[in-house]
């Protein structure tokens, strides 16, 4: 055999090679199972599809979002919980689902801190303090001062009975001393809509559902309930800015997988994440719908911060007595 031949034959055969370690390497890149435990087209559904496509391109691989609902977000945790450690599922998780509504329920079928694998924060979304233009206070302090002097009076609504915007309530009345009265609904819409209609004074609610409103004076916003001033309402101070110092609650949308997830492929999926959350097209994208763009800086940090929001809000589930 010539030296010619012998050449071309071991080139051919490392294209081979080289040939079946991409199959070898697409084979192994499986699909990667994003379950979300909220209905398609709400705002749950909307943050995984937006951040879906840049995780699975920065992965080499494709994110399928996997929606279901129930139970407040409570049976896809369930689902995640019981999914295989081998990093082709993960879930898209909140404070609700992830914290609350283990301190909740008597019997979880899953629990905070011995099931999930955490890797990311990828977005906060603060709360707003409204009220209905009728309501004769301006200002946080004039509430404030208008529910001291009628303690029980000021009908405030939310959500449900336990929801996250409710406990924020008792938290504001505690920190203000102040008594407004929490009315519950089924649902933000039916509270909103009572709102605006002057039937209940005010509401706990998210940013991006009073843009318009505000906007148009159907609603006023007192405050809002994050570290700093939402983008969107640039205007409107914080319940710290308004002296209640170390009052923060934000509803955090994460990213986790099952227990016992192998290091390397956390931190993959972290760095995944990380890079897709700080593309432009996708932060303006969860700005505009009322998303704070939040990453951590390791796996670690976020594990520590949901160890201090599992104890934070079991003290607060406990001292307003919402627990079933």
């Amino acid at each position: 055999m010539t030296i010619v031949k012998r050449v071309g034959l071991l080139v051919a055969a490392g294209m081979i090679m080289g040939l079946s370690a991409q199959a070898v390497q697409a084979q192994s890149a499986k699909p990667i199972r994003f379950i979300v435990g909220f209905p398609p087209g709400g705002a749950v559904d909307l943050i995984a599809r937006t951040v879906a496509p840049g995780i699975g391109e920065a992965m080499g691989t494709t994110v399928v979002v996997d929606n279901r609902p129930g139970a407040s977000g409570g049976i896809g945790a369930e689902l995640l919980a019981k999914a295989p450690p081998d990093g082709t599922t993960i879930g898209l998780m909140s404070i609700t689902s992830m914290v609350l509504r283990v301190h909740m329920t008597q019997n979880p079928s899953y629990h905070t801190l011995r099931d999930f694998t955490p890797v990311t924060n990828v977005g906060l979304v603060p709360f707003a303090i409204t009220t209905h233009p009728s309501v004769p206070a301006r200002s946080l302090k004039e509430l404030i001062a208008l529910a001291r002097s009628q303690p029980g009076k000021i009908t405030v609504g939310s959500p449900g009975t336990g929801s996250l915007q409710h406990l924020t309530l008792e938290l504001l009345n505690d920190a203000a001393k102040m008594k407004l009265l929490h009315v519950p609904y089924k649902g933000t819409g039916p509270a909103m809509t009572d709102v605006m209609g002057g039937h209940i004074d005010g509401m706990v609610t998210a940013i991006s559902g009073v843009l318009t409103a505000a906007k148009d004076g159907r609603l006023r916003v007192l405050a809002v309930t994050g570290e700093n001033r939402a983008s969107t309402l640039p205007d409107v101070p914080t319940l710290q800015e308004q002296g209640l110092k170390g009052l923060v609650v934000v509803n955090w949308y994460a990213i986790s997988g099952p227990a016992n997830m192998q290091a390397a492929q956390v931190n993959a999926l972290h760095a995944a994440i990380v890079k897709t959350v700080a593309s432009p097209a996708v932060r303006d994208k969860l700005v505009s719908s009322g998303v704070e763009p939040k990453t951590d800086a390791t796996p670690a940090a976020f594990a520590a911060f949901l160890r201090d929001e599992f104890a934070r809000w079991g003290k607060v589930v406990k001292q307003t007595g919402v627990a079933k």
